[in-house]
């Protein structure tokens, strides 16, 4: 295993030495699995993926790109964790679909909302997300490292390069516009 820093590891593979994403990977494992663990109990799937394979599968999908830019290990493992609620997201969908087809289902999520089959929170948060992103990225990272990451406000203010006042105030605004998208969900 290579003994170089981290983020020196990510500048090499930012020119194209995607062969030491094993060596970041293999270094950052028992963190990387501990997202994947949080995120299969924080978005409730009731799905049977278990933290190793969700882990491995975002980490293939990662290698699989043809450029890859990140920074550092905060935004390695941000990249992984947002890579993990896609892929929980897309499982969560391909069930439902089938669910639906093989009962003969066409109605729209909201027109069977109450339906005890279905929870709506890794669907939410997902919608919630990708909206917030549209609005303001930076936003959306915050959300995310706070939200998925559970990243605190220090390491949060040293990922996104700002203080931690600057931070707050930022996790205010996101936190605002969260709560008012999905307000906005339910009229």
């Amino acid at each position: 295993m290579n003994k170089e820093p981290i983020t020196v590891l990510l500048q090499k593979v930012k020119s194209g030495n995607n062969e030491l994403l094993a060596d970041i990977y293999t270094r950052l494992y028992d963190e990387i699995k501990q997202i994947a663990q949080y995120q299969i109990d924080k978005l409730n799937t009731g799905e049977t993926i278990t933290p190793t394979v969700l882990t491995h599968e975002c980490f293939i999908k990662l290698t699989q790109q043809n450029k890859i830019n990140i920074r550092n290990s905060q935004h390695f493992l941000n990249c992984l964790s947002i890579s993990m609620r896609q892929l929980l997201v897309d499982v969560y969908r391909s069930k439902l679909r089938f669910k639906r087809a093989s009962q003969g289902i066409t109605k729209s999520f909201t027109q069977i909302a109450g339906d005890e089959d279905i929870d709506f929170k890794i669907l939410e948060l997902n919608y919630l997300l990708e909206k917030v992103e549209k609005i303001d990225e930076i936003y959306a990272k915050i959300l995310n490292y706070k939200l998925i990451l559970t990243m605190t406000f220090p390491e949060i203010s040293q990922a996104i390069g700002k203080s931690e006042r600057q931070t707050i105030r930022l996790w205010n605004q996101a936190k605002s516009l969260l709560l008012a998208l999905s307000k906005e969900n339910y009229k």
